[in-house]
């Protein structure tokens, strides 16, 4: 009966169907993913990508990039960008370079394994210094992490150093600025009052020690006990060589007790004259001192250095400075995205946790992340003829074993730039990064530039052409940066308050048409030597001081003067301190000196004394045993 019931259950139940080839329940999502992914390239991937590449330019520029076009075409892997504007971030109505289009394939053999490897691009109608339809977004200058960029602290040293305030405090003192009114209103807080008090309050302390010491020394009690001993020796009325021997003991024991006490004294006296020969050295460093007071006051007075170097830093350090900002910055960057190879590991200790960094493990016959092969760079536009090409631009040169080199050479005659020869090496390969540039511009035009500005005087150049050559080299930590650059058919501009500066400029720099600029910087960034040299500060040079070497000759023997006045009450109350405790200490030395000379005295007469007794006592047993043998031979005569 059951079984009837269950056959009739199973041909009451529909047939299951026979399942073809295709499974569109599964086609169906992937071909709906498929389609929305297509849609996304089509529709989307372009302009993500552009606002993606417009903010890591920026970013890297330090000023607004604006890319105009982005093409991208998935089943040629090729990527087409156009019409590329980088603001300058000192002119922002100007770009700094702009690039009509750049062209690159990648290769799918490295697409599918994440990767990005360019065998070839191409730049081209490249342009600097165009204008801009508005001006650019300039991005805050950020703090340097620690360890990059120079610090606040020296940076601030540096552009005090190399601002143009000098040669404003030069003209201030043509102009008739009076340093005598400076001086009056100064305050007294001088380094050398200072180490003068130091000094008398060392000089009191010694002198408690020396009375501590003195108080425990052998003293006139001591010596009185020695004489009276001396005066118990037996000297005369001695009968026999056993009173002399007796007595010669006694005299050598007390001498010995003297040595000894004495041997003290000498070593004291001996302390003594050293301590006060290196209390008055300490006079010599107090010379020292007063000239830091004066440089001080010649500091806070704004009494500058009349010299070439000085006047070279005023007038061209702050480009210096700022090239070298430059460099550090590239290289900071280069070394961040390419990081050098790394051959041997340390033990450090953990460093605190902040922004990551990503490392690539390579492996045989792979690709970095991202390798550009080869980039032709070229341009005709506005009677432009450039020409270049990037070799091995890659965030792991280690893996490609290869720097990336970078060549290029040119004219821009629609700016007035000619003869732009330029190399750049970043080399990454091995475990000392090395970056190296050289550049070289023929001719570019100058007009306008600043090289003084400060309120009493302003000095430029309103034109001039320029040639410049700018060759450096950064080996790890070590730097060695040179810079020439030469300005002909010179106009200079003066600006000054004062008829009399202006007269002492103009007539400084008369018939100057040529400028030279040399500088050279090396050592490491936390350490450079900064070596500046322009024929325009040794023009300056000569012909300020006709004007101005008498009264800066003047106003620095003034403060020599206050200074040196400030301090002579306290020097001269401290030397006739040192005096008196001096005398007091040598009076007490001396007393015990002479009891010393008396005492030794005493017992060179006690000794001379039995020593002649000895004489005496041994003469007569030696004419009593003369007169025994005399004696013994004659009867021995009458014997015989």
């Amino acid at each position: 009966m059951t079984n009837s019931v269950d056959k009739a259950a199973s041909a009451a139940q529909p047939a299951p169907k026979k399942q073809g080839p295709i499974r569109f329940e599964a086609i169906i999502p992937l071909a709906i993913i498929a389609a929305l992914v297509a849609l996304y390239f089509m529709l989307f991937f372009d302009a993500h990508l552009r606002r993606g590449l417009e903010y890591v330019a920026t970013q890297a520029n330090g000023a607004e990039v604006n890319i105009g076009k982005l093409d991208t075409s998935v089943w040629k892997a090729s990527v087409v960008v156009g019409e590329i504007e980088m603001t300058n971030p000192e002119l922002p109505a100007r770009n700094r370079l702009q690039v009509g289009t750049v062209t690159f394939r990648m290769l799918w053999d490295a697409l599918l394994r994440g990767k990005i490897l360019i065998d070839e691009a191409s730049i081209v109608d490249v342009q600097v210094d165009t204008l801009r339809k508005k001006a650019g977004r300039v991005l805050p200058v950020e703090k340097p992490r620690e360890g990059e960029g120079f610090s606040d602290k020296v940076l601030a040293q540096l552009q005090e150093e190399f601002s143009g305030n000098v040669l404003g405090d030069l003209a201030a003192i043509a102009a008739g600025a009076d340093p005598g009114k400076q001086l009056a209103s100064m305050g007294v807080d001088l380094k050398s009052g200072a180490y003068l008090d130091g000094l008398q309050k060392s000089l009191e302390e010694k002198k408690q020690q020396w009375q501590s010491r003195m108080a425990a020394m052998p003293g006139t009690e001591d010596f009185s006990a020695l004489q009276r001993r001396l005066a118990s020796v037996k000297l005369d009325n001695l009968q026999d060589v056993a009173q002399l021997q007796a007595s010669l003991r006694e005299l050598d024991a007390i001498r010995s007790d003297f040595e000894a006490k004495t041997k003290t004294l000498r070593e004291a006296g001996a302390a003594l004259t050293g301590d006060l020969d290196a209390f008055k050295g300490s006079y010599s460093e107090l010379d020292k001192i007063v000239k830091e007071d004066v440089r001080s006051m010649q500091a806070q007075m704004h009494l500058p250095a009349l010299d070439v170097r000085t006047l070279s830093r005023a007038l061209f350090g702050m480009d210096v400075l700022g090239k070298m900002q430059q460099a550090r910055g590239y290289m900071d960057q280069a070394r961040s995205y390419m990081p050098e190879k790394s051959e041997k590991k340390q033990a450090v200790a953990a460093p605190e946790r902040r922004r990551g960094r990503n490392y690539a493990f390579g492996k045989p016959n792979s690709y970095p992340r991202f390798w550009l092969r080869k980039a032709l760079i070229s341009s005709r536009l506005s009677g432009s003829d450039l020409s270049g090409q990037i070799l091995d631009a890659s965030t792991d040169p280690s893996m490609t074993g290869r720097p990336l080199v970078a060549t290029i050479k040119g004219n821009f005659p629609q700016q007035g730039i000619s003869g732009i020869k330029a190399e750049l090496v970043i080399d990454h390969t091995t475990s000392v990064p090395v970056e190296r540039m050289v550049m070289e511009v023929g001719r570019y035009g100058v007009a306008g530039r600043a090289l003084v500005n400060s309120p009493n005087v302003g000095l430029g150049f309103s034109k001039a052409e320029g040639a410049v050559k700018f060759t450096a080299e950064l080996r790890e930590d070590n730097v060695d940066v040179r810079l020439n650059n030469r300005f002909t058919k010179v106009s200079l501009e003066t600006r000054a308050q004062s008829e009399v500066v202006r007269e002492m400029i103009n007539a400084s720099v008369i018939g100057l048409d040529t400028v030279n600029l040399d500088a050279h910087v090396t050592g490491t960034w936390a350490r450079l030597d900064w070596q500046l040299s322009t024929n325009l500060a040794a023009e300056l040079e000569r012909g300020m001081r006709r004007y101005l070497q008498g009264k800066m000759d003047e106003a620095r023997a003034r403060i020599e003067t206050m200074v040196n006045g400030r301090i002579a009450g306290q020097r001269k109350q401290l030397q006739a301190r040192q005096g008196e405790i001096e005398a007091s200490l040598k009076s007490a030395l001396a007393e015990r000196q002479a009891q010393i000379d008396k005492v030794r005295a005493e017992l060179d007469g006690a000794r001379n004394k039995l020593e002649e007794r000895k004489k005496a006592l041994l003469g007569a047993q030696q004419q009593k045993l003369k007169q025994g043998t005399d004696k013994l031979l004659d009867n021995l005569r009458k014997k015989f």
